[in-house]
């Protein structure tokens, strides 16, 4: 990124006072930023007293000397944790997303307490934030400009393969942000979500009702194995047709190829009040029309906010879908 060189003086100041303000102690704490790459998804914490360490996903050593009041979300599932977590007036800039309300869970909460976009590092600086989060898999140069400054900077691991991470980052996301009780009542409650999930399943197989066979679809691509949904399908006591056909992570699928798996169940996204224009999309694709979910009125399209978080909102899915595959729990 260049500076406008009207702002080029100012920015300079900005950065020696943050880093006046946040400067590590002798010797440093920080490693470089990689360049690339996912960084590692281990969530290696310290003490609970302040200040409080963390290792990120870029084995970088963040130092936070107290609870954070002015925190940036650099990423869509970021968002998601922090208006889980800590009050929606903490948090001082999000992702872009957060205000995008085909998809969004938390565009209410943006739109009432209007945090800045966190995509410039100049503006995220004006607002004298104590704590930026941002994602594993995002910019590089963004990550070391703001670090440079000495604010902690936090690289979370965003690309999640199991409900449990998501369990695990919500309390890391409390210890964070100084807001471990809140974080504990929230993993509670999503642990108790999928729990639920998992007794509907077993009760489902002790009257021998056979597991369902399931397609997930986003457009043209479908959820493999080693992918949220995944997880969510054997919490629920599912088969994953894709998997099942090797399809790895989130790729594209031959539709051609989706007759002869012939699903028992089809689950696809839609944008909020999209689903019956979706819906109508796949009954009118031929290879989908032959398949018994097709012929069993078994195609389910959920809104974006319900299949796609990859956060606290998870619960949702496997509530939804448990309730679709089994009825709603008496």
């Amino acid at each position: 990124m260049v500076l406008k060189p009207i702002l080029f003086i100012a920015v300079v100041a900005m950065l020696a006072a943050a880093v006046e303000r946040y400067a590590s102690p002798p010797g440093g704490l920080q490693l470089p930023v990689p360049p690339t790459g996912e960084g590692s998804a281990a969530i290696r914490t310290g003490s609970i007293a302040w200040p409080r360490e963390a290792i990120d996903s870029d084995n970088t050593l963040v130092r936070i000397p107290r609870p954070a009041r002015r925190i940036v979300s650099q990423y869509w599932s970021i968002d998601d944790y922090l208006y889980s977590v800590v009050p929606p007036q903490s948090i001082v800039a999000v992702s872009q997303s957060a205000f995008a309300r085909e998809y969004s869970n938390v565009y209410l909460l943006a739109e009432k307490f209007r945090p800045a976009i966190a995509t410039d590092p100049e503006r995220v600086l004006n607002l004298n934030p104590d704590l930026i989060l941002v994602s594993s898999d995002g910019r590089a140069d963004y990550t070391s400009l703001v670090r440079g400054t000495g604010i902690p900077v936090y690289r979370m691991q965003t690309t999640f393969h199991t409900l449990a991470q998501i369990e695990k980052t919500i309390l890391l996301t409390g210890y964070l942000t100084g807001r471990d009780a809140a974080a504990r009542s929230v993993a509670a409650q999503f642990r108790s979500s999928i729990e639920e999930g998992r007794a509907r399943a077993r009760e489902a197989r002790a009257h021998e009702i056979p597991p369902p066979r399931i397609l997930g679809l986003a457009g043209r691509h479908g959820y493999g194995a080693n992918t949220v949904f995944d997880d969510v399908l054997k919490t629920v006591g599912a088969i994953n047709v894709a998997a099942e056909h090797n399809l790895e992570g989130y790729a594209p699928v031959n539709f051609e190829q989706i007759a002869v798996w012939d699903p028992d169940w089809i689950v696809a996204g839609a944008d909020r009040g999209q689903t019956k224009i979706v819906l109508a999309q796949l009954l009118a694709d031929p290879a989908i029309a032959v398949t018994k979910a097709a012929h069993n009125g078994h195609i389910l399209v959920l809104e974006n906010d319900i299949v796609q978080p990859m956060s606290p909102f998870s619960a949702r899915f496997v509530t939804t879908l448990a309730n679709a595959l089994y009825g709603a729990a008496g």
